[in-house]
Protein backbone atom coordinates (compact mmCIF):
# COMPACT_ATOMS: atom_id res chain seq x y z
CA UNK A 1 0.00 0.00 0.00
CA UNK A 2 2.87 2.34 0.75
CA UNK A 3 4.24 2.03 -2.75
CA UNK A 4 0.96 3.16 -4.29
CA UNK A 5 1.45 6.65 -2.89
CA UNK A 6 4.70 7.18 -4.77
CA UNK A 7 4.46 9.15 -8.01
CA UNK A 8 6.14 6.97 -10.67
CA UNK A 9 6.87 10.10 -12.74
CA UNK A 10 8.24 12.65 -10.25
CA UNK A 11 9.71 14.79 -13.01
CA UNK A 12 6.17 15.55 -14.22
CA UNK A 13 4.73 16.43 -10.82
CA UNK A 14 3.31 20.00 -10.90
CA UNK A 15 5.23 22.50 -8.79
CA UNK A 16 3.53 25.07 -6.56
CA UNK A 17 5.27 27.95 -8.38
CA UNK A 18 2.80 28.62 -11.21
CA UNK A 19 3.88 29.04 -14.80
CA UNK A 20 2.75 32.68 -14.86
CA UNK A 21 5.29 33.49 -12.14
CA UNK A 22 8.02 31.68 -14.09
CA UNK A 23 7.09 33.53 -17.29
CA UNK A 24 7.25 36.85 -15.43
CA UNK A 25 10.80 36.02 -14.28
CA UNK A 26 11.72 35.23 -17.88
CA UNK A 27 10.16 38.46 -19.17
CA UNK A 28 12.20 40.51 -16.69
CA UNK A 29 15.44 38.76 -17.69
CA UNK A 30 14.68 38.90 -21.42
CA UNK A 31 13.75 42.59 -21.28
CA UNK A 32 17.14 43.28 -19.68
CA UNK A 33 18.89 41.30 -22.44
CA UNK A 34 17.11 42.95 -25.39
CA UNK A 35 17.58 46.36 -23.81
CA UNK A 36 21.27 45.68 -23.12
CA UNK A 37 21.88 44.73 -26.75
CA UNK A 38 20.49 48.05 -27.95
CA UNK A 39 22.14 50.10 -25.19
CA UNK A 40 25.55 48.49 -25.70
CA UNK A 41 25.30 48.98 -29.47
CA UNK A 42 24.34 52.65 -29.29
CA UNK A 43 26.84 53.47 -26.54
CA UNK A 44 29.67 51.75 -28.43
CA UNK A 45 28.84 53.78 -31.55
CA UNK A 46 28.73 56.95 -29.45
CA UNK A 47 32.21 56.14 -28.12
CA UNK A 48 33.51 55.74 -31.68
CA UNK A 49 34.28 52.02 -31.44
CA UNK A 50 36.04 50.69 -34.57
CA UNK A 51 34.11 48.32 -36.83
CA UNK A 52 36.00 45.26 -35.63
CA UNK A 53 35.56 46.17 -31.98
CA UNK A 54 31.88 46.90 -32.52
CA UNK A 55 31.34 43.51 -34.14
CA UNK A 56 33.23 41.68 -31.40
CA UNK A 57 31.23 43.53 -28.77
CA UNK A 58 27.91 42.43 -30.23
CA UNK A 59 29.18 38.88 -30.80
CA UNK A 60 30.11 38.73 -27.11
CA UNK A 61 26.42 38.38 -26.23
CA UNK A 62 26.46 34.98 -27.97
CA UNK A 63 29.88 33.65 -26.89
CA UNK A 64 28.83 31.94 -23.65
CA UNK A 65 25.48 30.64 -25.02
CA UNK A 66 27.24 29.16 -28.06
CA UNK A 67 30.15 27.57 -26.22
CA UNK A 68 28.61 26.71 -22.87
CA UNK A 69 24.86 26.06 -23.13
CA UNK A 70 25.22 22.30 -23.65
CA UNK A 71 27.33 21.96 -20.50
CA UNK A 72 25.00 24.29 -18.59
CA UNK A 73 22.02 22.16 -19.64
CA UNK A 74 23.70 18.99 -18.35
CA UNK A 75 24.50 20.77 -15.10
CA UNK A 76 20.85 21.79 -14.69
CA UNK A 77 19.77 18.19 -15.34
CA UNK A 78 22.11 17.08 -12.53
CA UNK A 79 21.39 19.68 -9.82
CA UNK A 80 17.98 21.13 -10.73
CA UNK A 81 16.88 24.63 -11.66
CA UNK A 82 17.28 26.59 -8.42
CA UNK A 83 20.98 27.45 -8.31
CA UNK A 84 21.48 27.95 -12.08
CA UNK A 85 18.53 30.36 -12.20
CA UNK A 86 19.83 32.49 -9.35
CA UNK A 87 23.41 32.39 -10.66
CA UNK A 88 22.33 33.39 -14.16
CA UNK A 89 20.30 36.34 -12.90
CA UNK A 90 23.22 37.40 -10.68
CA UNK A 91 25.52 37.36 -13.71
CA UNK A 92 23.11 39.62 -15.61
CA UNK A 93 22.96 42.06 -12.72
CA UNK A 94 26.76 42.08 -12.42
CA UNK A 95 27.31 42.79 -16.13
CA UNK A 96 24.82 45.65 -16.24
CA UNK A 97 26.25 47.07 -12.99
CA UNK A 98 29.72 47.08 -14.57
CA UNK A 99 28.38 49.01 -17.58
CA UNK A 100 26.54 51.45 -15.30
CA UNK A 101 29.74 52.13 -13.33
CA UNK A 102 31.92 52.47 -16.46
CA UNK A 103 29.64 53.47 -19.36
CA UNK A 104 32.46 55.29 -21.18
CA UNK A 105 34.65 52.17 -21.27
CA UNK A 106 34.50 49.40 -23.83
CA UNK A 107 35.57 47.05 -21.03
CA UNK A 108 32.43 47.90 -19.09
CA UNK A 109 30.29 47.39 -22.19
CA UNK A 110 32.06 44.09 -22.86
CA UNK A 111 31.25 42.91 -19.34
CA UNK A 112 27.59 43.74 -19.93
CA UNK A 113 27.67 41.74 -23.17
CA UNK A 114 29.49 38.63 -21.89
CA UNK A 115 27.83 38.41 -18.48
CA UNK A 116 24.46 39.55 -19.80
CA UNK A 117 24.34 37.03 -22.66
CA UNK A 118 25.77 34.18 -20.60
CA UNK A 119 23.67 34.91 -17.53
CA UNK A 120 20.47 35.13 -19.52
CA UNK A 121 21.12 31.83 -21.32
CA UNK A 122 21.66 30.08 -17.96
CA UNK A 123 18.51 31.62 -16.47
CA UNK A 124 16.53 30.79 -19.62
CA UNK A 125 17.58 27.14 -19.57
CA UNK A 126 16.60 26.86 -15.91
CA UNK A 127 13.22 28.54 -16.45
CA UNK A 128 12.38 26.49 -19.55
CA UNK A 129 13.35 23.30 -17.76
CA UNK A 130 11.10 24.26 -14.85
CA UNK A 131 8.22 25.09 -17.21
CA UNK A 132 8.53 21.68 -18.86
CA UNK A 133 8.02 19.79 -15.59
CA UNK A 134 4.29 19.42 -16.20
CA UNK A 135 1.89 17.04 -17.89
CA UNK A 136 0.88 17.88 -21.45
CA UNK A 137 -2.09 20.27 -21.04
CA UNK A 138 -0.26 22.31 -18.41
CA UNK A 139 2.96 22.22 -20.42
CA UNK A 140 1.24 23.55 -23.55
CA UNK A 141 -0.39 26.37 -21.58
CA UNK A 142 2.94 27.19 -19.95
CA UNK A 143 4.80 27.52 -23.24
CA UNK A 144 1.96 29.48 -24.81
CA UNK A 145 2.29 31.99 -21.95
CA UNK A 146 6.07 31.93 -22.40
CA UNK A 147 5.69 32.85 -26.07
CA UNK A 148 3.34 35.73 -25.27
CA UNK A 149 5.63 37.02 -22.54
CA UNK A 150 8.78 37.02 -24.68
CA UNK A 151 6.92 38.78 -27.50
CA UNK A 152 6.35 41.64 -25.06
CA UNK A 153 9.96 41.78 -23.89
CA UNK A 154 11.25 41.80 -27.49
CA UNK A 155 9.93 45.35 -27.87
CA UNK A 156 10.01 46.53 -24.25
CA UNK A 157 13.77 46.20 -23.79
CA UNK A 158 14.78 48.33 -26.81
CA UNK A 159 12.11 50.89 -25.86
CA UNK A 160 13.58 51.28 -22.36
CA UNK A 161 17.13 51.44 -23.71
CA UNK A 162 16.42 53.96 -26.45
CA UNK A 163 14.41 56.37 -24.33
CA UNK A 164 16.74 55.96 -21.37
CA UNK A 165 19.83 56.84 -23.39
CA UNK A 166 18.08 59.82 -24.99
CA UNK A 167 16.72 61.31 -21.78
CA UNK A 168 18.94 60.21 -18.88
CA UNK A 169 22.26 58.93 -20.23
CA UNK A 170 24.06 55.60 -20.38
CA UNK A 171 24.81 55.09 -16.68
CA UNK A 172 21.16 55.52 -15.70
CA UNK A 173 19.99 53.27 -18.55
CA UNK A 174 22.29 50.38 -17.61
CA UNK A 175 21.36 50.76 -13.94
CA UNK A 176 17.66 50.72 -14.82
CA UNK A 177 18.08 47.61 -16.95
CA UNK A 178 20.03 45.98 -14.13
CA UNK A 179 17.06 46.41 -11.80
CA UNK A 180 15.03 44.00 -13.95
CA UNK A 181 17.09 40.81 -13.39
CA UNK A 182 17.62 41.97 -9.79
CA UNK A 183 13.84 41.99 -9.32
CA UNK A 184 13.67 38.55 -10.95
CA UNK A 185 16.38 37.26 -8.61
CA UNK A 186 14.49 38.57 -5.58
CA UNK A 187 11.31 36.89 -6.82
CA UNK A 188 13.13 33.62 -7.50
CA UNK A 189 14.69 33.82 -4.04
CA UNK A 190 11.29 34.09 -2.38
CA UNK A 191 10.02 31.14 -4.44
CA UNK A 192 13.19 29.05 -4.29
CA UNK A 193 11.54 26.30 -2.20
CA UNK A 194 9.21 25.62 -5.13
CA UNK A 195 12.01 25.35 -7.71
CA UNK A 196 13.28 21.93 -8.67
CA UNK A 197 16.53 21.01 -6.92
CA UNK A 198 18.37 17.72 -6.71
CA UNK A 199 21.91 16.46 -6.43
CA UNK A 200 22.82 13.77 -8.92
CA UNK A 201 25.11 10.90 -8.04
CA UNK A 202 28.64 10.67 -9.40
CA UNK A 203 27.60 7.66 -11.51
CA UNK A 204 24.72 9.58 -13.14
CA UNK A 205 27.03 12.53 -13.84
CA UNK A 206 29.56 10.26 -15.58
CA UNK A 207 26.77 8.61 -17.57
CA UNK A 208 25.44 11.98 -18.75
CA UNK A 209 28.90 13.09 -19.83
CA UNK A 210 29.53 9.82 -21.69
CA UNK A 211 26.24 10.12 -23.59
CA UNK A 212 27.02 13.57 -24.94
CA UNK A 213 25.85 12.94 -28.48
CA UNK A 214 22.76 10.91 -27.59
CA UNK A 215 20.40 13.82 -28.15
CA UNK A 216 21.43 14.27 -31.77
CA UNK A 217 21.33 10.52 -32.37
CA UNK A 218 17.59 10.51 -31.64
CA UNK A 219 15.89 10.93 -35.09
CA UNK A 220 12.77 12.59 -33.69
CA UNK A 221 14.73 15.13 -31.64
CA UNK A 222 17.03 15.75 -34.60
CA UNK A 223 14.04 16.61 -36.81
CA UNK A 224 12.66 19.05 -34.24
CA UNK A 225 16.03 20.79 -33.84
CA UNK A 226 16.55 21.05 -37.61
CA UNK A 227 13.09 22.56 -38.03
CA UNK A 228 13.83 25.03 -35.23
CA UNK A 229 17.15 25.93 -36.86
CA UNK A 230 15.41 26.64 -40.18
CA UNK A 231 12.96 28.96 -38.44
CA UNK A 232 15.83 30.67 -36.61
CA UNK A 233 17.53 31.14 -39.99
CA UNK A 234 14.43 32.95 -41.23
CA UNK A 235 14.22 35.09 -38.09
CA UNK A 236 17.91 36.08 -38.09
CA UNK A 237 18.07 36.57 -41.85
CA UNK A 238 15.12 38.93 -41.73
CA UNK A 239 16.82 41.06 -39.10
CA UNK A 240 19.95 41.22 -41.25
CA UNK A 241 18.47 41.54 -44.74
CA UNK A 242 15.61 43.94 -44.00
CA UNK A 243 17.84 47.02 -43.43
CA UNK A 244 19.84 46.15 -46.56
CA UNK A 245 16.71 45.78 -48.67
CA UNK A 246 15.20 49.00 -47.27
CA UNK A 247 18.41 50.90 -48.02
CA UNK A 248 18.39 49.49 -51.55
CA UNK A 249 14.85 50.84 -51.97
CA UNK A 250 15.88 54.27 -50.63
CA UNK A 251 13.69 54.04 -47.53
CA UNK A 252 14.57 55.98 -44.36
CA UNK A 253 15.67 54.62 -40.99
CA UNK A 254 12.22 55.47 -39.60
CA UNK A 255 10.69 53.28 -42.30
CA UNK A 256 12.96 50.42 -41.27
CA UNK A 257 11.64 50.91 -37.74
CA UNK A 258 8.06 50.78 -39.03
CA UNK A 259 8.80 47.52 -40.84
CA UNK A 260 10.31 46.04 -37.68
CA UNK A 261 7.27 47.18 -35.72
CA UNK A 262 4.96 45.44 -38.22
CA UNK A 263 6.95 42.23 -37.75
CA UNK A 264 6.80 42.53 -33.95
CA UNK A 265 3.06 43.25 -34.08
CA UNK A 266 2.51 40.04 -36.02
CA UNK A 267 4.54 38.05 -33.48
CA UNK A 268 2.69 39.50 -30.50
CA UNK A 269 -0.81 39.10 -31.90
CA UNK A 270 -0.43 35.54 -33.12
CA UNK A 271 0.96 34.30 -29.82
CA UNK A 272 -2.24 35.36 -28.09
CA UNK A 273 -4.04 32.62 -29.99
CA UNK A 274 -1.21 30.11 -30.42
CA UNK A 275 -2.57 27.63 -27.86
CA UNK A 276 -5.96 27.37 -29.59
CA UNK A 277 -4.27 27.05 -33.00
CA UNK A 278 -2.01 24.23 -31.76
CA UNK A 279 -4.94 22.30 -30.30
CA UNK A 280 -6.79 22.58 -33.59
CA UNK A 281 -4.09 21.73 -36.15
CA UNK A 282 -1.21 20.12 -34.20
CA UNK A 283 2.45 21.01 -33.69
CA UNK A 284 4.00 19.70 -36.90
CA UNK A 285 1.32 21.32 -39.05
CA UNK A 286 2.12 24.57 -37.23
CA UNK A 287 5.82 24.20 -38.02
CA UNK A 288 5.18 23.41 -41.70
CA UNK A 289 2.82 26.40 -41.92
CA UNK A 290 5.54 28.60 -40.45
CA UNK A 291 8.13 27.47 -42.99
CA UNK A 292 5.77 27.87 -45.97
CA UNK A 293 4.53 31.31 -44.92
CA UNK A 294 8.04 32.57 -44.17
CA UNK A 295 9.37 31.22 -47.46
CA UNK A 296 6.55 32.88 -49.38
CA UNK A 297 7.11 36.24 -47.67
CA UNK A 298 10.83 36.24 -48.46
CA UNK A 299 10.20 35.26 -52.07
CA UNK A 300 7.49 37.89 -52.61
CA UNK A 301 9.34 40.81 -51.01
CA UNK A 302 11.55 41.63 -54.05
CA UNK A 303 8.57 41.19 -56.40
CA UNK A 304 6.38 43.68 -54.48
CA UNK A 305 8.67 46.64 -53.77
CA UNK A 306 5.94 49.07 -52.65
CA UNK A 307 6.19 50.02 -48.98
CA UNK A 308 2.59 49.01 -48.29
CA UNK A 309 3.29 45.48 -49.50
CA UNK A 310 6.52 45.33 -47.50
CA UNK A 311 4.66 46.28 -44.32
CA UNK A 312 2.03 43.62 -44.97
CA UNK A 313 4.64 40.96 -45.72
CA UNK A 314 6.54 41.81 -42.54
CA UNK A 315 3.36 41.45 -40.52
CA UNK A 316 2.59 38.06 -42.12
CA UNK A 317 6.20 36.97 -41.59
CA UNK A 318 5.90 37.87 -37.89
CA UNK A 319 2.67 35.87 -37.65
CA UNK A 320 4.29 32.85 -39.32
CA UNK A 321 7.53 32.82 -37.33
CA UNK A 322 5.88 33.85 -34.06
CA UNK A 323 3.35 31.04 -33.85
CA UNK A 324 5.86 28.17 -33.91
CA UNK A 325 7.83 28.73 -30.67
CA UNK A 326 5.28 27.09 -28.31
CA UNK A 327 5.06 24.10 -30.67
CA UNK A 328 8.84 23.65 -30.78
CA UNK A 329 9.19 23.89 -27.00
CA UNK A 330 6.31 21.47 -26.35
CA UNK A 331 7.71 18.95 -28.85
CA UNK A 332 11.21 19.16 -27.38
CA UNK A 333 9.99 18.53 -23.84
CA UNK A 334 7.65 15.74 -24.91
CA UNK A 335 10.38 13.97 -26.89
CA UNK A 336 13.37 14.54 -24.59
CA UNK A 337 14.31 11.88 -22.03
CA UNK A 338 13.12 12.94 -18.59
CA UNK A 339 16.65 13.36 -17.22
CA UNK A 340 18.05 15.09 -20.34
CA UNK A 341 15.56 17.91 -20.95
CA UNK A 342 17.84 20.79 -19.98
CA UNK A 343 20.67 19.29 -22.05
CA UNK A 344 18.35 19.22 -25.08
CA UNK A 345 17.42 22.85 -24.47
CA UNK A 346 21.10 23.70 -24.12
CA UNK A 347 21.84 22.10 -27.49
CA UNK A 348 19.01 24.16 -28.97
CA UNK A 349 20.49 27.39 -27.62
CA UNK A 350 23.92 26.44 -28.99
CA UNK A 351 22.43 25.93 -32.46
CA UNK A 352 20.39 29.14 -32.38
CA UNK A 353 23.32 31.26 -31.22
CA UNK A 354 25.61 29.70 -33.81
CA UNK A 355 23.02 30.72 -36.40
CA UNK A 356 22.94 34.24 -34.90
CA UNK A 357 26.71 34.47 -35.34
CA UNK A 358 26.89 32.84 -38.79
CA UNK A 359 23.99 34.50 -40.62
CA UNK A 360 25.53 38.00 -40.94
CA UNK A 361 28.86 36.58 -42.11
CA UNK A 362 27.37 34.13 -44.60
CA UNK A 363 24.64 36.34 -46.01
CA UNK A 364 26.90 39.37 -46.07
CA UNK A 365 29.34 37.63 -48.40
CA UNK A 366 26.63 36.10 -50.58
CA UNK A 367 24.72 39.38 -50.75
CA UNK A 368 27.79 41.20 -52.02
CA UNK A 369 28.18 38.62 -54.77
CA UNK A 370 24.57 37.88 -55.78
CA UNK A 371 22.49 40.81 -54.54
CA UNK A 372 19.82 41.09 -51.86
CA UNK A 373 16.94 40.03 -54.10
CA UNK A 374 18.63 36.76 -55.03
CA UNK A 375 19.29 36.08 -51.36
CA UNK A 376 15.63 36.63 -50.49
CA UNK A 377 14.48 34.28 -53.25
CA UNK A 378 17.02 31.62 -52.23
CA UNK A 379 16.02 31.89 -48.59
CA UNK A 380 12.33 31.65 -49.44
CA UNK A 381 12.92 28.58 -51.59
CA UNK A 382 15.02 26.88 -48.90
CA UNK A 383 12.37 27.33 -46.21
CA UNK A 384 9.61 26.09 -48.53
CA UNK A 385 11.66 23.00 -49.42
CA UNK A 386 12.13 22.39 -45.70
CA UNK A 387 8.36 22.45 -45.19
CA UNK A 388 7.91 19.86 -47.95
CA UNK A 389 10.63 17.65 -46.47
CA UNK A 390 9.06 17.72 -43.00
CA UNK A 391 5.71 16.72 -44.51
CA UNK A 392 7.32 13.39 -45.38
Amino acid sequence: MASSSIDPRPHLRPHPLGHHALVLLCVLAHTALTGARVAVSLQALALGAPALGFGLLLASFAIVPTLGSLAIGRWIDRIGTRRPLLLGLAAQVSGLAAAALAPQSLVGLGAAAVLGGGGYSMALLALQSQLGRRDEPQRSAAFASFGIGTSVSIGLGPFIAGHGLSSAGAAFTFALLGLLPLAAAVGAGFGRRHLHARRGSAASQRAAAAAGGAVLRDPALRRILIADLLMALGWNANGFLLPLYATQQGWSAATVGDLGAAFGLGVGLVRLGSAAWRRRVGDWTTIRTTLISAGGCFALLPLLPALTWALLLQFVLGVGLGIALPSVMALLHAQSPAERQAETLGLRIVMLNASYLAVPLLLGGLGAAAGVSMLLWSLGGSLSIGAVWFRR
